[in-house]
């Protein structure tokens, strides 16, 4: 692969640099682990799923990152508004998902330990970034479009689906809600519990964006019905966002995440994190901080160190 004297990529043996999905914006299942049962060598991902040459996505995804420009076809530019974020809710959550999966396979192997070793804070502050740009792509959609598109999706999925069913955070809550090593006591995770930091300000800030009664589907059907996670609600989450259960090798779910970081880099690549443009005075204050400013600035880089994070996952660490 090599970059064009107008930074635009040119990529060998490939033709076309959007492989994912049968067409642009075109969505692919994801194919996961049950949360408690190991990554096992012998488990592959089902062989419907395409291919991924990771030497290939690394490279393409570092070029990105420094400015190249994606060559798409006409109709990535001509996508309609529904179709472009109706990719980016389902594609981010499941790049998201796979970054818990990712992040809870660590602390299980570190789990005798009161802290991780050096290898495994660095591979965990990278992977919380990789969150952070996951809430910032998911939640790029214009509030009306939030309103009318999805959210109503997800309210005939099931009136009182919540993020709280989703299986894969489970291993992850404690760290995300700032307890263990994230609560910043150790130096030696100061970087991961800024991350952690970073997180909830923009997860609280994408919230009152998106639903500024500040009710989610869960808090506006309480009084109806109430709905504890299960294994049920699992299933729901899950087949909303077109994700499948069943044994996968280590091999299998960095290709998935790949294809995925390669998918969203060449989208923020082409039309920016926010094509539509969203003005100062629809974001909350917590969107405006320097922290948050600075995770949008580096979201190509981010993506790149989250594939770079991955590609290494199969390597002892040291």
């Amino acid at each position: 692969m090599t970059s064009a004297s107008d930074g635009t990529l040119v990529a060998e043996p490939r033709t076309d640099a959007w492989e994912f999905g049968d067409f642009a914006y075109g969505l692919e299942p994801l194919t996961l682990p049950p949360v408690g049962h190991a990554t096992v060598a012998s488990a592959l991902v089902p062989s419907a799923l395409p291919p991924c040459r990771p030497d290939h996505v690394l490279i393409r995804l570092r070029l990105l990152a420094e400015g190249g420009k994606p060559d798409l076809p006409d109709s990535f530019s001509d996508s309609a508004d529904d179709q472009l974020f109706w990719f980016r809710w389902i594609t981010g959550h499941q790049i998201t998902f796979l970054i818990w999966h990712l992040m809870g396979q660590i602390l299980e192997r570190n789990s005798e330990r009161e802290i991780p070793d050096r290898a495994s804070l660095a591979r965990l502050e990278t992977y919380a970034y990789g969150y952070c740009a996951m809430l910032l792509y998911t939640g790029s959609c214009p509030i009306d479009l939030y309103q009318s598109l999805i959210r109503p999706r997800m309210y005939l999925q099931h009136r009182s689906f919540s993020g709280t069913w989703a299986s894969d955070f489970v291993p992850v809550r404690g760290l995300f809600r700032g307890r263990g090593v994230a609560r910043g006591g150790a130096p030696e995770a100061a970087g991961l519990a800024r991350a952690v930091d970073v997180h909830k300000t923009i997860h609280d800030g994408i919230a009152a964006r998106l639903v500024p009664e500040g009710r989610s589907l869960l808090q506006q059907s309480i009084k109806e019905t109430a709905v504890r996670p299960s294994e049920r609600t699992a299933i729901l989450y899950d087949n909303f966002f077109m994700t499948l259960r069943a044994p996968v090798n280590g091999d299998g779910i960095t290709s998935q995440l790949l294809r995925r970081l390669d998918a969203v880099a060449s989208d923020v690549a082409a039309r920016g994190l926010y094509p539509l443009g969203h003005g100062g005075d629809e974001r909350p204050k917590e969107l405006r901080s320097a922290e948050v400013a600075h995770c949008e600035d580096r979201i190509g880089h981010i993506l790149c160190e989250v594939g770079e994070a991955a590609a290494m996952s199969a390597k002892p660490l040291s």
